[in-house]
């Protein structure tokens, strides 16, 4: 089944979040700021979210953005393909903002800070 890819914009995007979906990790072992994250925001009332590496901003409150998008198979989100987005500032011009790239999932649990004997009890 071939799925349908449609586009939006360009447009202003409303209340942008960034959520992690990686383990956590302490900022003291390198932190979380490279991690996958969900990043989501609005357009129009509408919800679009898509998986990216970095809590950083793909896009800002007074960018304009284009993008493609495709609905799951449940029909129930919007899934942006991450290389489609062109992002340009307030004078028009094309910047590239947010890790762009790929990188492994973090398989490791984070263990406590304390002795492996304390942690056993």
């Amino acid at each position: 089944m071939m799925t349908e890819v449609y586009e939006v914009g360009p447009t202003k995007v409303e209340n942008y979040r960034a959520v992690l979906k990686d383990k956590y990790r302490p900022p003291s072992k390198g932190g979380n700021t490279r991690a996958w994250h969900q990043h989501s925001f609005e357009v129009d009332g509408e919800r679009y979210a898509f998986l990216g590496l970095g809590s950083k901003r793909w896009i800002y409150a007074s960018d304009s953005v284009t993008f493609r998008w495709s609905w799951d198979d449940s029909r129930l989100y919007r899934n942006v393909i991450p290389e489609t987005i062109r992002t340009f500032d307030q004078s028009g011009k094309e910047v590239v903002r947010g890790e762009r790239g790929g990188k492994k999932w973090r398989t490791a649990e984070t263990r406590l800070p304390v002795s492996r004997r304390e942690a056993r009890d």
